[in-house]
C-alpha cells in the first residue's frame, strides 16, 4: 500500500530528508577526517586546493549521466544494479565510518548489505528515502572531505550552470528524472501526495540533496562547524522558498540546485561576517 500525503505533510517529509541527509553527513565526515589524518583512508584527491579537481570531478558527473542516457536506452534494467551498488558502497562508508570505529568492530558491511537488499527487494517510497538518505550522506562526507572550499565552489558553479542547462534547454535531465522513477529508486527523494484535483509526486534529486552537504563538508574542514551550519541553513532556507513555489505549480520542473547553492555560499558568506 502506498500512503499518500497532503502537500504540507510532502514538504515536512522532504525537509526531514534533506536535513536528516546533512547531519549524518557531517558525523560522518568527521569521523572520515578523523581516518584521514591517522592514514586510514585516502582521500578522494591528493591536493585538494587544486582547482582542476572541480574540473575532473565534473567532467567524471558528465560522463556517468551519458552513461545513465544509454543504459535507459538500451539495458533499462541495468539501472537497477547501478542503484543496488550506489547503496551499498555509499551507505558502507556512513555505517562503517559510524558504527564499526565507534564500537571497533568491523559490521558496517552488515548493515549496508541489509539497507541495499531491503531497497531492492522490497522497492518502495519508504525504502527508496531510507537508502537515498545514507547513500548521498556517505558520498557528501567523502567528496566534501577531498576537497578544500574554493574548488567545490567552483565545481557547484558548474554543476549548477549544467543543471540549469540540462532543465531548461536540452531537457535530458527531465527525461532521466522519469526515467528513473518509473519504480521507485534512490537517485531521488519523492513524496507521493494527493489533492482533489489529482494525484502527483513530489521529488528531490540526489544531486540536490549531496551538493550542499558537499559544500558543507569542505566548510566544516577549513572554517569549523559554525561555518558549515550556516551554510546549511542558507541551503535550507533557499529549499523552503523553492517547494514554496513549486507547491503552487505542481508538475513544474525546475533546476534546484542553482538557489540551493546561492543559499548555502550567502549563509557561508554571513558566517565569515558574523
Amino acid at each position: 500500500m502506498i500512503f499518500q500525503f497532503n502537500k504540507k505533510q510532502a514538504f515536512i517529509i522532504l525537509l526531514i530528508i534533506f536535513l536528516s541527509v546533512q547531519l549524518i553527513g557531517l558525523v560522518t565526515a568527521i569521523q572520515f577526517n578523523k581516518a584521514v589524518q591517522t592514514g586510514e583512508i585516502e582521500p578522494v584527491f591528493k591536493n585538494p586546493d587544486s582547482v582542476l579537481n572541480s574540473v575532473y570531478l565534473f567532467a567524471y558527473i558528465l560522463i556517468m549521466t551519458v552513461a545513465l542516457l544509454l543504459v535507459i536506452k538500451f539495458k533499462k534494467k541495468l539501472i537497477y544494479f547501478i542503484e543496488a551498488v550506489s547503496i551499498f558502497f555509499s551507505s558502507w562508508i556512513v555505517f562503517d565510518l559510524i558504527i564499526s570505529y565507534s564500537i571497533g568492530y568491523p559490521i558496517g558491511v552488515v548493515f549496508a548489505m541489509a539497507l541495499t537488499y531491503w531497497k531492492i527487494k522490497r522497492p518502495s517510497y519508504l525504502s527508496q528515502n531510507i537508502a537515498l538518505i545514507f547513500a548521498v550522506a556517505g558520498a557528501g562526507a567523502v567528496i566534501g572531505g577531498s576537497f578544500s572550499v574554493l574548488p567545490v565552489m567552483v565545481f557547484i558553479f558548474l554543476l549548477s550552470v549544467y543543471d540549469f542547462f540540462s532543465v531548461f534547454i536540452s531537457k535530458h535531465m527531465i527525461y532521466l528524472a522519469k526515467a528513473v522513477t518509473e519504480r521507485p529508486t534512490a537517485f531521488t527523494a519523492a513524496i507521493p501526495t494527493k489533492t482533489k484535483e489529482f494525484t502527483h509526486t513530489f521529488q528531490l534529486g540526489g544531486g540536490d540533496l549531496v551538493i550542499p552537504l558537499v559544500f558543507a563538508v569542505s566548510v566544516l574542514n577549513a572554517h569549523g562547524l559554525t561555518s558549515a551550519l550556516f551554510s546549511l541553513a542558507g541551503a535550507l532556507i533557499a529549499l523552503i522558498l523553492l517547494f514554496k513555489f513549486i507547491m503552487k505549480k505542481a508538475g513544474i520542473a525546475l533546476p534546484a540546485l542553482p538557489p540551493l547553492a546561492a543559499g548555502a555560499f550567502i549563509g557561508f558568506a554571513l558566517s565569515l561576517l558574523l
